[in-house]
């Protein structure tokens, strides 16, 4: 959800985005009756269907709302990229310069932080570390502990379905302290959930509704989807409650979602207690799950080669060992890559360097996989997804000598709900007119809307005018539209590149959790 407060022309002004939310669930929520907040934004103003930009993900067009322009002019155009890589400035930090305070909490693509005169910003889920503007933004805010939105660690439904529930409960309750400590002007926050809970729920929500062979749905988890967007619905209640008639409450998506083309079966496992029965600890040996979502990637630290390879063979010996029991088809097809040169006298045939190499191309484009960090040596487990299925859910694997149930060690996700290009806008309060018939914006026309109702005038270098037909006629001619050259304005804040070579490994363990590396 994105915040934004301005003052010189309307009042308060509060966009919020809602990641992942769509008219085909939000639309029925009104009719229905239980969504109260979502139905006062549409009685008291206008709604709007709301064209995206490609590629079609969270990032690229969080930025393209955030500065007015399109992917090939910002240029954050993967999940890998941040702030710096950023050509263009955004209108937060626009704003920011001409004056205002800016808080941004949650929001993409915006580590590392850049500084915001008298204001905060506090990264969105992609940050590859901590660090926030000031450094003490959340003491100031009083919130012990403070919160902000994390996918570090998580790989199952039963997590995500967790962190989502704690996103809707602690993050309006963040927002508004820190926005109260800083006395923002200009803000931005954005709730996840919805696009979070899409990806794996969509099925088990939508019977019926995707093709081909996807698993049966769940009934328990029906309601996972209404639930979140119930759950922001109540934040919009929280930040509405403490606006005044002058302000605007603005919110907005990325994109929407629909049904995806017979989902896509993805196994996490947990290998912890397999190892410690075959004597392996991770941490206490020299050796570490890299993840453990889709492929299984273990990491050998370096170390004397004798004893490195030693430890490299003793995992993939215990991997190759995990059978359908009692002497069933094994789980995972193992392989194992160098992560270091061999001393001269210990080289690899060539045969066995080209076969290494074919493994590393293979895990990259399949699983996002990339042996980066220092090792000895990596092990590579691939779920063999016919041994599981036919073993799952009550099949039982042999472990070390002994039979357990599968699910001690692998459960599958299926991601059956998928990006849809339209998004969602609505708007009420100050000079937002009422219109009871659904209009038709781009995200691009957002930043145009922002900097107009905060009083300035508009950059000649955002891509799209003010979307005048949103505004009461009479206010729109008290208040027209000026223009300047870009060049002229206040040279932005932009972000300290210090901490950016931050290493994407943790990033791409949390992109492949989401469904968004294979």
């Amino acid at each position: 959800m994105l915040l934004v407060c301005a003052s010189a022309q309307a009042g308060r002004v509060i966009l919020v985005g809602v990641d992942g939310a769509g008219w085909s669930v939000l639309d029925p929520l009104l009719a229905e009756g239980v969504a109260p907040h979502f139905a006062a934004l549409a009685r008291d103003g206008v709604t709007a269907e709301l064209e995206t930009v490609e590629p079609v993900i969270s990032p690229t067009v969080w930025t393209s709302i955030a500065t007015g322009r399109s992917p090939a002019a910002h240029g954050i155009t993967d999940f890998l990229k941040n702030a710096l890589d950023r050509r263009v400035p955004t209108v937060f930090e626009r704003l920011a310069a001409a004056g205002h305070r800016v808080g941004l909490f949650d929001y993409l693509s915006t580590w590392p932080p850049s500084a915001l005169p008298e204001g905060f910003l506090v990264p969105g889920w992609m940050r590859r570390d901590d660090s926030v503007t000031p450094p003490d933004a959340f003491a100031r805010a009083g919130r012990t502990p403070p919160y902000r939105y994390s996918l570090e660690g998580l790989r199952t439904r039963a997590e995500y379905l967790a962190n989502s529930r704690r996103e809707l409960r602690e993050k309006a309750p963040q927002w508004l302290a820190l926005a109260k400590a800083f006395d923002v002007e200009v803000g931005a926050l954005t709730f996840y959930s919805v696009d979070a809970l899409g990806h794996r729920f969509w099925h088990d929500a939508f019977p019926g509704s995707v093709d081909g062979d996807a698993p049966p749905p769940d009934p328990a988890s029906a309601g996972v989807i209404r639930e979140a967007y119930l759950g922001v619905d109540a934040a919009l209640g929280e930040i509405r409650a403490g606006l005044a008639p002058e302000d605007v409450l603005i919110v907005v998506s990325d994109h929407g979602f629909e049904a995806g083309d017979g989902g896509r079966r993805v196994w996490t496992s947990s290998l912890e207690d397999s190892f410690r029965a075959a004597g392996l600890e991770a941490g206490r040996d020299p050796f570490l799950f890299a993840s453990q979502f889709a492929a299984v990637t273990v990491r050998v630290k370096p170390g004397p080669l004798a004893e490195r390879d030693a430890l490299t063979e003793r995992i993939a010996a215990t991997l190759r060992a995990l059978r359908a029991a009692p002497d069933g088809d094994p789980l995972y097809s193992v392989f194992v890559v160098d992560g270091a040169e061999r001393p001269p006298g210990a080289e690899r045939p060539f045969g066995e360097r080209l076969r290494q190499w074919a493994v590393r191309q293979g895990a990259w484009w399949m699983f996002g996989v990339e042996f980066g960090t220092e090792a000895h040596a990596w092990v590579l487990a691939q779920p063999r997804e016919k041994v599981l299925n036919a073993l799952w859910p009550d099949g039982r694997v042999s472990v070390n000598g002994s039979e357990r149930p599968v699910a001690e060690l692998a459960a599958p996700d299926d991601f059956t709900g998928k990006h849809h290009p339209t998004a969602i806008f609505l708007a009420a309060g100050g000079p937002i007119r009422r219109e009871p018939a659904r209009l038709r914006l781009s995200v691009l026309e957002i930043a145009p809307l922002l900097v107009h109702l905060a009083g300035e005038p508009l950059p000649d270098d955002l891509e799209r005018p003010l979307p005048a037909a949103l505004l009461d006629p009479a206010w729109l001619a008290a208040h027209p539209v000026r223009q300047v050259p870009a060049a002229s304005l206040p040279a932005p804040p932009r972000p300290d590149g210090s901490g950016a070579d931050a290493g994407d490994e943790a990033l791409r363990e949390r992109l492949r959790s989401m469904g968004y590396l294979e």
